[in-house]
């Protein structure tokens, strides 16, 4: 809306994103409460597709197929808002003017934005709107379906490939799209997004949910033992790790569908067994292709592995750790030898260990009862028999403690000698 009348205005419309602002330095400024929209059950809000980048190694992906001659056709309008609605400016009082057939917008790409110059000059009354065609022309789709886990978890998204194969990008903006059947009937489907399309490059956009297909995803992961060796008192071994991520898709009973499946992209590890070509990688995501048969139910597996290097002190290792990789085939026959004769010297200091903390057990129930004898005599009489009892049954306990002595030592001893053997037997590794 103009706000004054035009009268052969050349009309030039301008497409890009630079970094322009401005600052309102004498206003006051105030923290708003944010604003939560109403949660809607249903809400269906796929992310924008900026379009792919093939995974290192894969071909190049071919051009997109036109649309068979039989299957229902696919219009696009760009320019409605969120309720698939014409856009216009507000206020009911304001109708549109739609221009009449004009020559071809003269479209030119700048560095880092798109110029739509108008080939006439145009004119708008104060009050009223313009409506005039800026793209005029038809670009090859193909029809896809797309599955996105955190949009639906169980249906992909109703989708097209839509390719610039013209001399300029495209703007921004809301799609909407009309299918329209055998009989030539036309018949709106949705709108979608579109990022600014470069041209030569091409978007995914989904604009529905496609209920006619099923898909229920399971994840399993796995670790596997590749080697190892002693070096230095410490067992270094490989791990392979595994993540598998299976899909189970039904398709729809007559139609045939290639679908798109989002996969997340573990970082740092190798995608290894996938039965789609022509993978791509979007925002930390891998996008598998699957052609689906029509009334089939189809399996696929995505994979992706990784190998790890861990580290074990023999020393102070668990022992039940270190016995399992002792009977590891993994590990060559000299390596198994090592570590199984480590297991045997750690028994022999857990048994030194265990001899030595019963006699301390023993030791601490003599001294708390000597200090219950020794509670007990301050209330017996002097010189009576109960007072002689405890008394010589203090003297036996002093004994025992004596040699208890003797064998703590003893026991503290064995234990330093096995750990000795231990610590010097690892020594010899590596």
């Amino acid at each position: 809306m103009s706000g004054q009348d035009w009268k052969d205005v050349d009309l030039t419309l301008v497409s890009g994103h630079p970094v322009a602002f401005r600052q309102a330095l004498y206003q006051s400024y105030y923290v708003d409460r944010p604003y939560v929209p109403v949660d809607v059950m249903g809400r269906l809000m796929p992310r924008t597709d900026q379009g792919s980048v093939p995974v290192a190694g894969a071909p190049p992906p071919p051009p997109p197929a036109p649309a068979p001659a039989m299957a229902p056709r696919m219009e696009m309008a760009p320019g409605r808002d969120s309720r698939g609605m014409p856009k216009q400016a507000a206020g009911a009082s304001a109708p549109a003017v739609v221009a009449p057939p004009v020559e071809q917008v003269a479209a030119q790409e700048a560095l880092t934005q798109v110029v739509f110059r108008f080939p006439s000059a145009v004119s708008v009354a104060n009050g009223r709107t313009l409506s005039v065609p800026i793209i005029n022309g038809e670009v090859p789709v193909k029809r896809q379906a797309l599955f996105q886990p955190e949009t639906h978890p169980r249906h992909p998204l109703a989708s097209v490939r839509l390719e610039n194969n013209g001399s300029t990008g495209l703007p921004p903006g809301v799609i909407t799209l009309y299918e329209r059947d055998a009989a030539g009937m036309v018949a709106y489907v949705g709108d979608a997004r579109l990022s600014a399309l470069p041209a030569g490059e091409n978007r995914l956009l989904s604009y529905a949910l496609d209920q006619k297909v099923t898909v229920e995803a399971e994840t399993g992961t796995t670790e596997t033992l590749l080697k190892g060796s002693i070096v230095q008192g410490v067992l270094r071994y490989e791990m392979l790790q595994r993540q598998t991520m299976t899909y189970r898709v039904k398709a729809p009973a007559k139609e045939d569908r290639q679908l798109l499946v989002e996969t997340p992209r573990l970082d740092g590890w190798k995608l290894m067994k996938v039965e789609g070509k022509d993978v791509g990688q979007i925002e930390g995501k891998y996008r598998i292709p699957f052609d689906l048969k029509g009334g089939e139910s189809h399996t696929f597996e995505v994979m992706q592995e990784q190998t790890v290097v861990e580290e074990l002190e023999l020393l102070d290792g668990d022992e039940d750790r270190i016995a399992y990789f002792a009977k590891a085939r993994q590990f060559d026959q000299k390596t198994r030898d090592a570590l199984s004769r480590i297991v045997q010297l750690q028994g022999a200091v857990k048994a030194a260990e265990k001899k030595a903390e019963q006699g301390e057990a023993q030791r601490t129930r003599i001294a708390q009862e000597q200090q219950r004898i020794r509670d007990n005599l301050k209330s017996v009489p002097a010189n009576s028999d109960l007072q002689r009892r405890y008394l010589a049954t203090l003297d036996r306990q002093e004994t025992e403690l004596e040699t208890l002595a003797k064998q703590r030592a003893d026991a503290e001893k064995a234990v330093d000698t096995a750990r000795a053997a231990l610590e010097a037997y690892i020594r010899t590794l590596g």
